[in-house]
């Protein structure tokens, strides 16, 4: 009687044990699964990041004209990926259009990451010194165009001096709605549902990646 009641008691701890493992093992997995999607976030606000600096780069070097563009709503020709960065060529041969001989890189966004903003954590909320006026973070660009500054666009175009510049798409001739020194700043934005990210790229033409904290309701600085 007490052989039995031990084995009947071992097997009852067996069972709690194998459920507790079950238990976390469930947790693990679903903290896992979350890590990984806000880490592709993360890595898609760097290469929006990257490719800003890339194009910088590229223009100080080579005297062209490069264009960073993005596929988040109807704007230039030519954008067939996530990020499209081009050589327009140097100016006076540059015509603010992308074609697919000037394509020098292109990347996409990570699996379940978007351009925009989730209504539920920054919502639209500008991140820190995203000097663009669009209003348009909430869909994923704050960049403005060359002819109405007030107008959305996707894209900007840094020259030789590495400043970022607006302009029209292509602009009648080309490349003549070409915005001024000092008012080419904005910012890109992407999210995964549960993390959102800001890259602001400053009027000066350097790049910044914020990341929105949601104990906080506010944009890292």
């Amino acid at each position: 009687m007490d052989r039995d009641t031990r084995v009947g008691m071992t097997l009852l701890e067996l069972v709690v044990v194998l459920a507790m493992i079950g238990a976390l093992l469930a947790f693990a997995g679903s903290t896992v699964s979350g890590w990984s999607k806000d880490q592709r976030a993360a890595t898609s606000a760097r290469s929006v990041a990257d490719a800003f600096n890339l194009a910088r780069a590229e223009a100080i070097r080579t005297g062209s004209n490069f264009i960073v563009a993005f596929r988040i709503e109807p704007g230039l020709g030519g954008v067939t990926s996530d990020i499209v960065i081009a050589n327009d060529g140097p100016p006076g041969t540059s015509d603010c259009t992308i074609a697919a001989s000037e394509i020098v890189e292109s990347a996409s966004l990570e699996q379940d990451v978007r351009f925009g903003t989730s209504p539920g954590l920054s919502n639209g909320t500008a991140a820190p010194n995203d000097s663009g006026a669009s209003g348009h973070q909430s869909i994923g660009s704050s960049f403005t165009d060359g002819t109405n500054p007030a107008a959305a666009a996707s894209w900007v175009m840094f020259f030789a001096d590495g400043l970022p510049r607006r302009f029209t798409d292509p602009g009648a001739p080309p490349c003549t709605a070409i915005g001024p020194v000092g008012a080419g700043g904005g910012a890109i934005y992407v999210t995964n549902g549960r993390r959102d990210y800001a890259v602001v790229l400053s009027p000066l033409g350097v790049s910044r990646v914020h990341r929105w904290n949601t104990s906080a309701g506010a944009w890292t600085q």
